[in-house]
């Protein structure tokens, strides 16, 4: 059995065309399926008062009333763009990776590391293009769409249940899990959505599964800061459907434009536990090729970035919001260096996003294609540094981070920029750094 479930703003409607054709034996003579779609959220996505605990309470009630397989393996499903992020909450919350039910997920441009149109969704604009279709008037589905946006705490948090657990949900044995996406924006009015790096909806780095996750200590400024915590995560299978967007991937609006894209999604839900390793390596030989011929077409939408998320605690576990991460080259200092440290913040970090209730958490969208270009000796590094307020001269408590003295900075050469800013992925980071107090917030005075 095959289920299809849709994402925000959706409905099951717009998958017609999509099971239509994976039930069609023109397309695909082995692929004949009994489709069931799943009618979740339909409509209920825009309503301000729903979250992601009550879609999923919702989807567990639904699947048992239809009395959809719940054997171990026993069922494929395709899901598009929000859906990602409600079928893997589902999963943690109701199975043991060994206990469930989903052999094929098959993953249409998924929002797994939110999308850079979710805060725009809660605008004026998103209110009178959406809100219309909900439950509510002018409701968009701000709970939804909170989790949805780019560095998103639950985005996070989802990612430490399924993918950076010692349990391990993806993979042979388990789910076989490929995710695909588009690498072209939209046309005529709705372009007005494209960003670099997206399929008009979601970027590709924040689509892929694969992620890396680590930690950066600045708590001691005698000691260059070190690398510590990483956990690279490998086990889904990832490719970059080339020309297409974030609704002809499934089937929307006259899509997939390209024959190849439907090749890749039949693959997909056909990969067998014995070929799915050979299955993520053709897919990564694919996305090669097509990374190379859409970095010749014009304009910096199809350059590689990487969707690096930054969190920042101090020593006792409190968010900081109010801080800088400054990128420079080598020490700044002499003209290449400076010159090169403006195209940096230019051209190579391309948008910086906080999320809307706690800006401790920000998305750098980092050009890794113009990076790699920008350092172009041997000898070049790319330095990290932090700057945090409060600053403790000027207030009884506070962060030292200043002056060259006060906090380190993180020096990374070629090797390393290569390794930790590769194109197509996300990497969350957690930087430490350390709290200060004066002297006279507390005080033991002698008795006279």
């Amino acid at each position: 059995m095959l289920i299809i479930i849709h994402g925000w703003s959706d409905g099951s409607a717009s998958f017609r065309s999509l099971a239509r054709q994976l039930l069609s034996t023109e397309s695909d003579p082995s692929s004949s399926r009994d489709i069931r779609h799943l009618r979740l959220a339909d409509y209920i996505s825009l309503d301000d008062e729903i979250g992601y605990e009550d879609l999923v309470q919702a989807m567990q009630k639904a699947w048992t009333k239809e009395e959809l397989p719940t054997a171990p393996r026993s069922v494929d499903v395709v899901i598009h763009s929000t859906g990602g992020l409600v079928v893997r909450h589902w999963l943690t919350t109701y199975f043991k990776p060994e206990a469930s039910p989903i052999k094929r997920l098959l993953m249409l441009a998924p929002a797994n590391f939110g999308s850079p149109l979710a805060h725009t969704g809660r605008s004026m604009i998103g209110r009178a293009v959406k809100g219309w279709r909900g439950t509510r008037l002018f409701e968009t589905g701000t709970r939804i769409l909170k989790g949805l946006e780019i560095a998103s705490p639950y985005t996070w948090e989802l990612a430490e249940r399924d993918i950076f657990s010692d349990q391990q949900y993806y993979g042979p044995g388990r789910i076989l899990c490929t995710v695909l996406v588009g690498n072209t924006g939209y046309n005529g009015i709705s372009a007005l959505a494209n960003r670099p790096g997206t399929d008009g909806t979601v970027r590709v780095s924040t689509a892929n599964l694969n992620a890396t996750k680590l930690e950066l200590d600045f708590t001691r400024p005698e000691t260059p800061v070190a690398i510590t915590g990483r956990w690279d995560q490998g086990a889904i299978a990832f490719g970059i459907a080339d020309q297409e967007d974030h609704s002809s991937i499934a089937a929307k609006d006259g899509g997939p434009h390209r024959k190849s894209t439907w090749l890749l999604i039949h693959q997909a839900l056909q990969v067998e536990d014995s070929d799915f390793l050979e299955w993520q390596e053709r897919l990564t030989e694919h996305n090669k090729e097509v990374t190379q011929k859409a970095e010749r077409r014009r304009g910096a939408h199809h350059d590689s970035y990487q969707n690096t998320v930054i969190r920042v605690m101090d020593d006792q576990g409190n968010p900081v919001e109010d801080y800088v991460i400054e990128f420079y080259v080598n020490d700044d200092r002499g003209r290449r260096s400076r010159h090169r440290t403006r195209l940096l913040q230019e051209n190579v970090v391309a948008n910086v996003h906080a999320w809307c209730d706690n800006a401790a958490y920000r998305s750098f969208l980092v050009n890794s294609t113009e990076l790699l270009k920008l350092l172009d000796r041997p000898t070049d590094k790319l330095n990290i540094s932090i700057t945090a307020s409060p600053d403790i001269r000027n207030r009884p408590v506070g962060y030292k981070t200043y002056t060259d003295d006060d906090i380190s900075s993180l020096s990374l050469d070629r090797d390393h920029i290569k390794d930790l800013f590769k194109p197509h992925r996300t990497t969350l980071i957690t930087i430490k750094i350390e709290r200060h107090q004066q002297e006279k917030v507390f005080l033991f005075k002698k008795l006279n």
